[in-house]
């Protein structure tokens, strides 16, 4: 607690015992206790006036090293400001008091007084000083608490505000609407006249731009607007944006905010001209740029919500097509095994997509002889499964009116180039068993060379003898024979086998592949194909694979 004010600031226990000092500090009290409604220096200067009995008294509010007149009771008087230096303790000067108002050592304002009658003047005027001061301090602390209450429930106002705006945005999940709620909505939270979003486009797209207003900048500028993450930016003199160099569109005042998701940049969200009730344009506040900034937060999770659903919408999409182009195809695929007496047939594909850009297909035909082809088309997924369903189509048509397997070759080619994607080919080995089976006639249109695994164990190469299907204007291709004796062995396949790779980067290649054949020529064919891709799978060790693998097998019975 604060001393008793004596003659040099600190008033004595004797003088506030005397009786007038007493009832001139009842007065005071009585005073400030009437009529609240008046201001609080109005009220201390009509108290020291009924406590002293003064002509006239003045108060001042200190604002740091200045004096601001609160109330002087004497209108018409010369003012009686209080001296220059810091009022420390009362003073005294030809019949005017200056009382410094002080409270938990600080000094609030000042009372000064003029023509005082009291008999102590100087010790009831200290006294004075330290319960106006204590009053003067308390009132501004209620005035800070009021302050801290508004401010507290203007932020809970905007709390509750942005509370529904998000809830507004979040159910939104078309990226236009979204962008025109988020940028009237953004000129309405800062009572702003006009304003700009941008919103970047993804893969080449262009920006997606609203407008109320007009621009206030052309698109490549606001997009080049070098904004903090997370943090609006003031600029309440707007003749040019500093970072992109560009005239600001007729305005005056702007507040921006990059719209953002950790790591990546969406847009820009611009509002401008801060009206006022009368109309008049306002400066754009910090508490404007940190409202402004929270939005653009929830904003910024609604645009990237919205983008994510679309993403997921477009996947989905993207999954059915894929599903139901791999259920066409595999309509395309045999479903069983031709009975060819003599032999024993396998065949099998392993796509690395849903959808594949290998094939094969088995042919009986009417005189006896059982044709086969395996097919490697350029590129993956649902462009390969198209041109996959071509040329199963062309094989179909052609194979019965064609002369020689060079004839049908010929055929499929120039189906494809007529009705085929520009630079989009394949490779095939196509192959004809004779009846009788000890002989393979075939052309391969530039596919890997076919293995036949001799009785004894030697493997023979058949390369190709033409170039790949759809490749060139006009190709040419030759047939090619193979003697298929009992106990042999032919096996056709995609380059998915011998290219493909294990974590070192190292290719399973031909001669594992030969090696395989070689070593299994003995077992029935299904087990040759299961332990041949089992073979590839425990080589890649799991490392994901880019290609098709096809596998087709003739083994002649001994």
């Amino acid at each position: 607690m604060p001393s008793s004010p004596t003659r040099s600031g600190a008033v004595s226990e004797d003088a506030l015992r005397a009786p007038g000092s007493v009832s001139g500090l009842a007065r005071a009290l009585a005073a400030l206790k009437r009529e609240t409604d008046k201001p609080l220096p109005v009220r201390i200067a009509e108290a020291a006036l009924a406590a002293v009995g003064a002509r006239r008294a003045a108060v001042y509010l200190r604002d740091g090293d200045r004096w601001l007149l609160g109330f002087d009771s004497g209108k018409e008087g010369v003012p009686i400001e209080p001296p220059k230096a810091l009022l420390e303790n009362v003073v005294s000067d030809g019949g005017r008091l200056w009382v410094p108002l002080d409270a938990e050592g600080e000094t609030h304002g000042c009372l000064a007084l003029e023509g005082v009658e009291h008999e102590e003047p100087e010790e009831l005027a200290a006294a004075l000083g330290w319960i106006f001061g204590s009053v003067l301090a308390a009132s501004r602390l209620s005035r800070l608490v009021k302050d801290a209450e508004f401010e507290i429930k203007a932020r809970l106002l905007e709390l509750e505000s942005l509370y529904d705006l998000g809830l507004s945005l979040s159910g939104q999940l078309d990226i236009s609407a979204l962008a025109d709620e988020v940028l009237y909505r953004s000129i309405s939270l800062t009572d702003a006249r006009k304003g700009t979003l941008i919103v970047f486009g993804e893969r080449g797209a262009g920006p997606l731009v609203r407008s109320v207003g007009g621009d206030l900048l052309p698109a490549h500028a606001l997009w080049s607007w070098e904004l903090p993450e997370g943090e609006a930016v003031i600029n309440n003199d707007a003749a040019r944006v500093p970072t992109a160099g560009v005239q600001l569109s007729d305005c005056s005042k702007c507040l921006a905010v990059s719209i953002a998701v950790p790591g990546r940049r969406l847009g820009v969200l611009a509002v401008a001209d801060k009206e006022s009730r009368d109309g008049r344009v306002l400066d754009f506040t910090p508490g404007d740029a940190r409202l402004l900034s929270l939005f653009a937060n929830q904003a910024s999770a609604a645009i990237e919500t919205t983008r994510l659903h679309r993403e997921a919408i477009e996947k989905e999409r993207i999954e059915r097509e894929l599903e139901l182009a791999a259920a066409i195809q595999r309509q395309l695929l045999p479903r069983e095994l031709p009975h060819t007496p003599g032999f024993e047939l396998a065949g099998s594909t392993l796509p690395t997509r849903q959808v594949g850009g290998d094939y094969f297909d088995w042919f009986p035909l009417s005189d006896g002889r059982l044709g086969f082809v395996v097919a490697d088309v350029s590129g993956k997924g649902i462009p390969a499964a198209l041109l996959v369903s071509t040329v199963h189509a062309a094989i179909h048509l052609q194979i019965d009116a064609s002369e020689t397997i060079v004839d049908l070759v010929s055929r499929i080619d120039r189906h494809l180039q007529r009705f085929s994607p520009a630079h989009k080919f394949l490779t095939l080995f196509f192959g004809l068993l004779e009846t009788g089976g000890d002989l393979v006639r075939y052309v391969s249109a530039g596919h890997n060379p076919a293995l036949v695994a001799r009785s004894g164990g030697v493997i023979d190469r058949l390369s190709a003898t033409g170039v790949p299907l759809g490749l060139l204007p006009r190709g040419s291709w030759r047939e090619e024979t193979a003697p298929l004796h009992k106990g042999d062995l032919l096996c056709v396949y995609t380059d998915g086998f011998t290219e493909a790779t294990n974590g070192d980067d190292e290719e399973f290649g031909l001669e594992r592949l030969e090696q395989g054949v070689r070593s299994r020529r003995t077992l029935p064919t299904r087990q040759i194909s299961d332990a041949l891709y089992g073979e590839v799978a425990s080589f890649a060790a799991g490392i994901p694979q880019y290609d098709d693998q096809t596998l087709l097998i003739i083994k002649r019975e001994a």
